[in-house]
């Protein structure tokens, strides 16, 4: 870096700096100059690289207050991009980092509440962040790092439905049916089946899990008793990480609250999508907060339609950002509220 800047320095005047042909050696002075411009150079693009987004703590808190109705939702999203997300998508144009990669965000704190992949002006003629990146999210960085590494490419996984019906999630049996329909090698525990100890059997045995019930994040003070509500009880997040599943790869969590960050540990997502990928999961899909159980079939419909599209060809869990954001796509399509489906995030690899 430093013998290009050395090769041709541009000054503030506009004019260029060469250094002298080789073997020849420039007076002492001009050689100074050179190598203040050039350090001044460096500095400037160190402070370039290096900008930093500043928010207010207090400001954060207020928008989490506000994810309710529309309106106010759009508010919020307008606020990030402001705020946070546009400056960051600058830098990326700046690198040159192509529109729709993937990239990865590591929050904190009153963060973990807000949905950062959704940020966006949501005006006219504009693009929103869904429009130019697939985002998705990782607790921390060392945990995405061990969900890309050692990969081992075994057979075409095997896809366990868990499902849980009761008064408020009544369109359970639908979402299971939908999910059969388009996976030949699901299979599927439901109703009263759905007990703690076949369903961590079945966590052991298969790659893939989607779990259809309502999800607990559990009290201030036992984070970890974050749970799934099942037939005869619930099947808290300590239980899985203790069953050490051997072959986790792919979770789709149609859960209440599955991803929410603790409000008693802010400074930590520790939730019920973060924690199945700390205990071997590479890619996990969550809810920020309640979704809609209307919703649960038509998300599933089209997420696994997208992870299935080739009978050719063995489906990877990898594709599951991108699964996501094709569903998402096709519910803004459809004209779902933005509060109905800006909720689902994507975890992981």
């Amino acid at each position: 870096m430093r013998g290009t800047c050395l090769e041709r320095c541009i000054h503030a005047n506009g004019h260029e700096h060469h250094a002298p042909p080789a073997g020849a050696r420039a007076p002492k002075t001009q050689r100074r100059e050179g190598q203040r411009e050039d350090q001044r150079m460096i500095e400037e693009r160190e402070r370039r690289d290096n900008r930093s987004v500043t928010v207010q703590l207090t400001e954060l808190q207020e928008q989490t207050t506000k994810l309710g109705t529309s309106r106010e939702i759009i508010g919020v999203l307008r606020f990030l991009w402001d705020k946070i997300v546009h400056p960051i998508i600058s830098q990326l144009d700046n690198a040159g980092v192509p529109h729709r990669s993937r990239i990865w965000w590591c929050l904190t704190s009153e963060l973990c509440s807000l949905p950062l992949h959704a940020a966006g002006p949501y005006r006219g003629g504009e693009r929103n962040l869904p429009d130019l990146y697939t985002s998705s999210y990782t607790p921390t960085l060392s945990a995405l790092i061990r969900a890309r590494s050692n990969i081992i490419r075994r057979k075409a996984p095997t896809l366990l439905v868990v499902g849980h019906p009761d008064d408020a999630l009544q369109h359970v049996g639908e979402e299971v049916k939908i999910i059969q329909q388009l996976s030949d090698s699901a299979k599927v525990i439901i109703g009263k089946e759905a007990t703690r100890d076949a369903v961590l059997q079945g966590l052991r045995e298969h790659p893939w899990v989607h779990f259809a019930c309502h999800g607990n994040l559990g009290d201030d003070l036992q984070p970890f008793q974050a749970s799934f509500q099942l037939h005869d009880r619930r099947l808290p997040l300590l239980d899985i990480i203790r069953a050490r599943l051997p072959n986790a790869e792919l979770a789709f969590l149609s859960a209440c609250f599955s991803a929410a960050g603790d409000v008693f540990t802010p400074d930590e997502t520790i939730h019920l999508a973060a924690a199945l990928q700390f205990c071997g999961f590479r890619s996990v899909v969550g809810t920020l907060w309640e979704m809609n159980d209307e919703d649960g079939p038509f998300i599933s419909k089209e997420f696994y339609k997208y992870m299935f599209r080739d009978s050719g060809k063995r489906p990877d869990f990898k594709d599951s950002a991108e699964g996501l954001s094709y569903a998402i796509r096709e519910m803004r399509k459809d004209q779902v509220p933005v509060e109905r489906w800006v909720m689902f995030v994507h975890i992981g690899a």
